[in-house]
């Protein structure tokens, strides 16, 4: 494709325009790109002009598009991502060429860890240019191929028209399968070209609905359930798109559920059969091995999530997942269910109150908020079949259990969760307070209420997921709770909430440096080395960025929470242990 516009070669070897940026067409194919996604209802991108991402930036007035301009594209790609979870879209990141786009990557293989929708859009060489060693400027081997190997796809187009069907595109792979980041990689001439589309082509197209499983596979499933006594339920990241089917299917099977991090608050965490995000403790994998079902949803049981644990029950095991690939994974089936948990968890309730008798009509059994406050209502299945079990005493063990590991971090957590408000959205990251502490002690109300990346275990993902969160839901409360080393990897992001004049308290538990790390070589017969970290002077810090510095003990803990809830604007609270 040729531009029409009289261009010079720049600095670098790219090419630019010359003169007044008027000379542009109105319509090039950035335009079309930013159409496209605008049509699905994204209204915010983030990321860093550059010298030759210009024309992506030029239109996202008109479009009604905000631009989040982070301190660090790494920054962008985690915004993104915790925009994403909230506000139920793909996550879209916006780079220049070269380092640009490189320094998004961890967000990019963050979303990929943990099958999360991201697109990102970067400029390219010019066509013709591609592998040239010439020295242009972030002149970069093959940028495409790089982000390939961590992305589930990489692209470098050649029109306009290839780049607005891959955005349809991935929108209906993010609906229909496994969502996995996506990066189109646009040459400069083509990306400033007139846009070879026209309109209509980038209005969103139909996403169809939610694929259901074969009705064999489903009745192997509702025969396997219906045979068990002591069903349980292992719902990840892949139930959340059966919404409250899947709290009907638990009460219906009285089937306690616990969930991976990414599947927490698939049903309320106070709900009487929720035993939380606890998969990695030895109780929970006891109580596993009890049961005599095992119904896994839209979850491959990661090493990450089991700390190494066994988990395989004494009956059947029950797989569904959108992938099949995926239900072969860590831990083998019994009967496979293909298909979206959106479809399928419906399907299983049909299947098992016709079983019943009940001809799908009843309401489920025991919808009390919190253990062992359900009062049995109308049911499917009879009350002779189904006894609501007492978890109690799992509960209580597992919550022991969970203080043994780390009794300061489940102590201030805790404080912290008798303060916030039920609807806070949480933002946690790769530390021991995290890990070892939220994903416990805070009993998650809805699904993405605590941001975490549990499989992927990166740092310095809390403070920007939690200012793409609060982006995403302003009317909600957002708290970040991280250790000093995680927020040390991201803290010129708080430059960026300051200027966004986000309400945003965050929360750093300074154990000097990377205290896990510090145990791990204890425990191998190292001498610490490398670990203990020199620290800032925390409240100071946070005033240089012109946030609202709050320093805390144990003791006042509470009491400064809620001064830092109460605080307009960004707040720090150092809390050290």
């Amino acid at each position: 494709m040729s531009n029409e516009n009289t261009v010079t070669a720049a600095p670098g070897g790219f090419e630019n325009p010359a003169g007044a940026a008027s000379s542009y067409p109105e319509r090039t194919t950035a335009r079309a790109v930013l159409e496209t996604l605008r049509g699905y209802g994204i209204d915010t991108v983030f990321g860093i002009p550059g010298t030759h991402s210009l024309e992506f930036y030029r239109p996202l007035r008109e479009l009604g598009i905000r631009p989040i301009t982070t301190r660090h594209e790494q920054g962008a790609s985690y915004g993104a991502d915790g925009w994403s979870q909230v506000r139920g879209l793909p996550g879209v990141v916006i780079t220049t060429s070269g380092p640009g786009l490189l320094n998004s990557l961890s967000g990019a293989a963050t979303a990929y860890a943990e099958s999360r929708p991201m697109i990102l859009l970067s400029p390219g060489r010019p066509v013709g240019h591609d592998f040239r060693d010439i020295g242009s400027l972030h002149e970069t081997k093959n940028p495409s191929a790089a982000v390939n190997a961590i992305v589930g796809v990489s692209r470098r187009v050649t029109s306009a028209a290839e780049a607005v069907t891959m955005i349809h595109d991935a929108m209906r792979d993010f609906a229909h399968s496994r969502p996995r980041p996506i990066h189109i990689e646009i040459p400069l001439d083509i990306l400033e070209a007139p846009a070879d589309v026209p309109e209509s082509a980038t209005a969103p197209r139909p996403l169809g609905e939610p694929a259901p499983a074969p009705e064999a596979d489903v009745a192997a499933a509702v025969e396997a359930l219906a045979a068990s006594e002591r069903p349980v339920i292992l719902a990840g990241g892949g139930s959340l798109a059966a919404g409250e089917h899947l709290l009907e299917l638990a009460e219906l099977l009285e089937a306690p559920v616990i969930t991976t991090t990414n599947g927490k608050g698939a049903i309320p965490e106070k709900h009487r059969l929720s035993l939380g995000a606890d998969l990695r403790l030895s109780t929970a994998h006891e109580f596993l091995r009890s049961r005599d079902a095992l119904l896994v949803i839209g979850s491959k049981v990661g090493e990450a999530e089991l700390w190494g644990g066994d988990i395989t029950p004494q009956g059947p095991v029950v797989r569904v997942d959108i992938m099949r690939d995926q239900m072969l994974c860590n831990l083998t089936p019994d009967v496979e269910v293909p298909g979206n948990s959106a479809a399928v968890v419906p399907q299983l309730l049909a299947g098992l109150r016709a079983r019943a008798g009940a001809g799908g009509s009843g309401d489920a059994a025991g919808s009390g908020d919190v253990a062992g406050s359900g009062e049995a209502g109308d049911v499917a299945v009879e009350p002779s079949a189904r006894t609501a079990p007492d978890l109690r005493e799992v509960f209580d063990a597992m919550d022991e259990e969970g203080r043994t590991w780390a009794p300061e971090l489940a102590a201030l957590n805790e404080t912290i969760m008798d303060v916030v408000p039920d609807d806070t959205i949480l933002a946690g990251d790769s530390s021991q307070v995290t890990y070892m502490g939220s994903t416990t002690f805070f009993r998650a109300p809805v699904p993405h209420s605590l941001l975490y990346m549990g499989t992927y275990a990166t740092l310095g993902y809390g403070l920007p997921a939690a200012i793409g969160a609060k982006l995403a839901a302003p009317e909600r409360p957002v708290v970040c709770l991280v250790g000093d080393g995680a927020l040390m990897f991201s803290i010129q992001e708080l430059m960026t909430a300051v200027e966004l004049g986000l309400d945003l308290p965050v929360i750093c538990v300074d154990n000097g440096g990377y205290g896990e790390i510090r145990q791990n070589m204890v425990d191998r017969s190292i001498q610490p080395l490398g670990v203990d970290l020199a620290q800032p002077d925390w409240v100071r810090l946070a005033e240089g960025f012109g946030a609202t510095g709050l320093p805390a003990t144990m003791d006042t803990l509470a009491d400064t929470v809620r001064t830092a809830l109460e605080t307009k604007g960004t707040s720090l609270v150092h809390l050290k242990i």
